[in-house]
């Protein structure tokens, strides 16, 4: 029970106390600070990697088409604007080649409205289609943006990158019979972009030549508690590492919690990188840690760039222990920074989280309540037998 104990009031601090922790917000540098004095009266040495960000805010937003309010919501990290101009309605790729869309709102719908796209600035995977329309969007010199929310219920963002120069919002589905090409519209976005500086935190436990990673993301959207996405995650580190007082390890145990999975750009990610990851010998494994502790899921696993001699011994520890599984693996999550690099992998989520990806993750239905300790402390125990 004390581990139990110690994760629910980790979970308390990072979710009730703390509440929503954007990269860059003072809330984000509130968690920090928190997990720095927690890791280190677990007697861990902690080291905070500071980075460079925005802060960003909105206080919403409205959309007038010839004289009709239409819900809408500034798309994250938009610029702000108070723009009026003819509504055009773009519905493919091809469409986007060769209509002129200076000075107009632009709404993209239909095949433009299919899937995210991708930031400018992302890295790991960032397909040619996306930064066409990216670009022609802002070569075109629209005034603003619209976007279809990929859910219907919930503003859901195609776009959503702090390096975009347009501004931009998104409409609900149902609202689609309101927008007509030719139509007058005017659009008023209230958001702000700060510089800012946030900071992975990075703390080491033993002194071992070879080391095992344990990461977790303390981040979350705005306007989120983030239980599951992703104070879960770090409440099991946390409690991992007060769990490793006393012991003899043959490896050095890092916990590094990045900052910035939830942002835009991943500049917590991207400094972990450059400073560590560019040699990945010296990493025995990594666990990643991420949406775990769904009431009456199974804790789910899966394997990234892992020898047969790794996968066969984690997949026998648990065998072993209730309420694990092994799942395919699946692209997005800080794991794939370890794999991308060469360092082997293991993802922890739930088996029931990616239901919960439109309708709960990245909401204020992200809370407590969602989560079972119980199985947060059978994961504790998994990690500090798999070490």
């Amino acid at each position: 029970m004390e581990i139990r104990k110690r994760i629910e009031r980790h979970l308390n601090v990072l979710c009730n106390e703390i509440g929503a922790r954007p990269t860059g917000s003072k809330a984000n540098q509130a968690a920090v600070e928190y997990v720095c004095e927690e890791f280190k009266r677990a007697g861990l040495s902690v080291l905070k990697q500071e980075f460079d960000c925005m802060d960003w805010s909105e206080g919403g937003g409205t959309l007038t088409i010839e004289g009709q309010d239409i819900l809408t919501a500034p798309a994250p990290y938009s610029l702000p604007c108070n723009v009026q101009g003819e509504l055009i309605c773009i519905h493919t790729l091809e469409e986007l080649r060769i209509t002129p869309i200076s000075g107009k709102i632009v709404l993209l719908c239909d095949a433009l409205a299919a899937e995210p796209l991708m930031p400018k600035s992302f890295i790991f995977w960032n397909p040619e289609e996306h930064k066409e329309i990216i670009a022609l969007l802002e070569r075109g010199g629209a005034q603003a943006v619209l976007t279809v929310s990929l859910s219907p219920e919930c503003f859901v963002p195609i776009i959503e990158d702090g390096d975009f120069e347009i501004p931009c919002a998104m409409v609900f589905p149902g609202n689609l019979p309101l927008l007509s090409s030719g139509l007058s519209a005017t659009l008023s976005l209230n958001t702000k972009r700060r510089p800012a500086r946030a900071a992975n935190v990075l703390a080491a436990y033993g002194k071992g030549e070879h080391k095992i990673c344990m990461s977790a993301h303390i981040d979350t959207k705005p306007g989120t508690p983030g239980a599951l996405d992703n104070a879960s995650g770090v409440a099991v580190l946390l409690a991992l590492a007060e769990e490793l007082s006393g012991r003899e390890l043959p490896y050095q145990i890092e916990f590094v919690l990045f900052n910035g999975e939830d942002y835009y750009s991943n500049p917590g990610e991207m400094a972990y990188l450059a400073s560590y990851l560019s040699t990945p010998a010296d990493y025995v494994c990594a666990f990643n840690i991420d949406g775990v502790g769904v009431k009456g899921q199974a804790l789910a696993y899966s394997f990234y760039e892992c020898s047969e001699k790794l996968m066969n011994n984690l997949s026998k520890l648990a065998a072993g222990m209730e309420g694990f599984e092994q799942i395919d693996p699946w692209p997005q999550g800080d794991h794939t920074l370890f794999s991308f690099s060469g360092v082997p992998a293991i993802a922890v989520t739930s088996s029931g989280i990616f239901d919960l990806v439109d309708s709960v993750l990245h909401s204020d239905r992200d809370s407590l309540e969602l989560i079972d300790t119980e199985i947060l402390e059978s994961l504790v125990k998994f990690l500090l037998y798999s070490i």
